[in-house]
């Protein structure tokens, strides 16, 4: 059935929460070692570092035949809720089992790669020598500081809002939103992570331009070896995407960190989780023939100067 595919080809490929997204064919693979998963897919608006090595079982397309509920099947099997970890910190005191016990330990690290999703702690057994430590899931520890993930706090796609962002950015405000209790409002994530990084030295700088006139922005960001960088890059992404629809762009200049600049790039370059917005301001200032461009500038000096038109 393999062959009915072909690269390139797009379908909807099974995530590691259980769900199917939109994806393209990137690899089909004739390796014996790859016979059970001979499909690498790439998920459309993400990065490269989320394509996966899929069996058919994990892929919908009108060209493969309806599997008999095996790929639903499996994805009920990780119908369980998803724990949020983000309350662990380093050294902080839980409980965890070995044994069939519960036994006194403390957090030795949190880990958010894809190979320790199902016990992403590692812990250290209180009395006990490192050689002891463990690496455990939600199901063989007990701490407050674990709790399911709300309707506000869950995926909306592959890989979703990373860890850090979720918990620099997800300020539950002291009324709750009677409608929709999982609402977290922007102005207080914001504030939350401007916070966070008041001692960092690195900024992103960015500039919206328009055929009348020019929006400007900076944002510190975290160092690209610190834990909490990947909520700089999902930050400045948001941040840009509210200025464009309130003042629109047809182009975006970026001045800062390499690494950030360039992930910023990718999300509002085609096939970027903001490609929406990119495809969209041609049409929304007039110039349907003329692309948005998104161009990454050697100083900020480059950048041109705000300049606001009624």
């Amino acid at each position: 059935m393999v062959d009915k595919l072909e690269v390139g080809m797009k379908l909807q490929a099974m995530y590691s929460d259980g769900e199917f997204y939109p994806a393209t064919v990137v690899t089909i693979s004739e390796s014996q070692k790859r016979s059970k998963k001979p499909v690498k897919v790439h998920f459309v608006g993400y990065t490269d570092a989320d394509d996966a090595w899929l069996g058919l079982d994990g892929l919908k397309s009108k060209r493969l035949p309806k599997a008999a509920g095996k790929a639903k099947a499996k994805a009920k099997a990780k119908a369980k809720p998803e724990m949020d970890y983000s309350g662990l910190e380093k050294g902080m005191r839980v409980q965890a089992e070995a044994e069939g016990k519960y036994w006194a330990a403390e957090v030795v690290t949190v880990s958010t790669a894809k190979n320790k999703s199902k016990a992403p702690v590692k812990v250290h057994f209180i009395g006990y020598t490192n050689a002891s430590d463990e690496w455990v899931g939600a199901d063989r520890l007990r701490s407050k500081a674990i709790k399911p993930k709300t309707a506000g706090e869950g995926r909306t796609g592959p890989p979703g809002m990373p860890p850090a962002a979720r918990r620099l950015l997800l300020v539950k405000p002291k009324i709750e939103a009677p409608l929709d209790p999982g609402f977290r409002p922007l102005v207080l994530g914001k504030r939350s992570y401007l916070e966070a990084a008041k001692e960092c030295t690195e900024k992103v700088e960015w500039a919206l331009v328009r055929a009348d006139g020019c929006a400007r922005y900076s944002l510190p960001v975290f160092d690209e070896k610190s834990k909490d960088y990947r909520a700089s890059a999902y930050l400045a992404c948001i941040l840009i995407q509210e200025m464009i629809w309130q003042r629109s762009a047809s182009e975006l200049k970026l001045f800062g960190p390499a690494k950030i600049c360039k992930q910023i790039k990718a999300a509002y370059s085609a096939g970027g989780a903001y490609e929406f917005e990119a495809k969209s301001m041609p049409n929304v200032c007039g110039t349907p023939d003329k692309p948005f461009v998104v161009t990454i500038v050697e100083s900020a000096s480059d950048l041109p100067a705000a300049k606001d038109t009624p």
